[in-house]
């Protein structure tokens, strides 16, 4: 009967402890590396930023502004109703249960943008839309202090 407690207090000690972590803040200003992107089959880069200005638990909401080099005369998405090479959409995201997931959809564009945070400043995406304006793309973003 002796070793019964010992056994007991090395399975406890061996046990792994799953600490609470606390869901990260990303709110701020996120500057993203320019990335390749193939949209509706053409190649060209996207620049974009960021600002997530409101987060509640794991759910954020965020303004993104992209940009399209035009000496390669690939149109984005329509602003105003024509093709352009800059705009500006409105994002909500999750961060995912593991608080290292993160999801961002856009409001009207039906575009996804699904990604890791890497560290307390750093996210990288996979992009994706479907439809007549399909566009992939993945990128790594900086938050700025």
């Amino acid at each position: 009967m002796r070793g019964l407690p010992f056994a007991l207090i090395v399975l406890l000690i061996a046990w792994p402890i799953e600490a609470k972590s606390e869901v990260p803040d990303l709110t701020g200003r996120w500057d993203c590396t320019p990335a390749h992107i193939l949209i509706r089959g053409e190649w060209t880069m996207l620049t974009y930023t960021f600002e997530i200005s409101e987060q509640r638990e794991g759910l954020f909401k965020g303004t993104f502004d992209w940009s399209l080099p035009e000496d390669k005369a690939v149109q984005g998405e329509k602003v105003t109703g024509e093709r352009s090479f800059e705009g500006e959409w409105t994002g909500f995201g999750v961060i995912g249960w593991d608080d290292l997931t993160v999801e961002i959809v856009t409001f009207k564009d039906l575009a996804r943008h699904t990604g890791r945070l890497e560290d307390a400043d750093t996210l990288r995406f996979v992009h994706s839309k479907i439809g007549d304006d399909a566009w992939v793309s993945r990128s790594t973003c900086r938050r700025q202090n």
